[in-house]
């Protein structure tokens, strides 16, 4: 196992200030917010939004592989596999050196001892805010690729689980609510 830093391992870029790009004749795109990275590694709920292309940076772009990084608390992390989808600003890129697996490295920026260096690391306003450079500093312990690859799966299968459990927590919920709302009609 081998401690490194972040920027040691990876190209860590900041995401683009896409406001300044709207047109409304211009290309459409689905935009990375904030709300698009969501706890356990979830990746939804683009902003579609028309930008001028030709000023857009290749590396504002996602590429297979890349790992994201809220930069204000709470720091949530996701692994992109979808080509072309723009990365807006206070979304830190990780773009990994070969013989890093993304998938593992995505799970361990989200442990408990990654977030503690970044609390300590980060601002001290209202919602603590990570900054490039900060990212940078985090220090990782790291195995071997094929170890990195094997974690890496077995974290996914989880959240894949998690995720489908929050479906059925979800559809629960509202079943229950139809139940009370059918109830509420048959006795007025």
């Amino acid at each position: 196992m081998n401690q490194v830093k972040l920027k040691d391992i990876a190209e860590v870029y900041t995401g683009l200030s896409y406001r300044r790009y709207l047109q409304d004749e211009g290309e459409e795109f689905e935009v990375i917010v904030q709300r698009s990275i969501k706890k356990d590694g979830i990746l939804d709920d683009f902003e579609i939004v028309k930008l001028n292309a030709e000023n857009l940076k290749p590396h504002h772009f996602t590429h297979p592989g890349d790992v994201l990084m809220k930069m204000p608390y709470p720091y949530d992390v996701v692994r992109v596999d979808k080509p072309g989808l723009v990365i807006s600003d206070r979304i830190a890129i990780i773009r990994l050196a070969k013989g890093y697996d993304s998938s593992f490295i995505a799970h361990l920026l989200t442990n408990a001892h990654v977030k503690k260096q970044l609390y300590e690391l980060s601002s001290t306003e209202r919602i603590p805010h990570a900054s490039l450079k900060q990212i940078k500093e985090i220090k990782l312990n790291v195995p071997d690729c094929e170890t990195q690859m094997r974690y890496g799966e077995l974290l996914d299968t989880i959240n894949e689980k998690i995720d489908e459990d929050l479906k059925v927590v979800e559809y629960d919920r509202n079943l229950k609510e139809g139940i009370l709302n059918k109830l509420w009609e048959e006795l007025q």
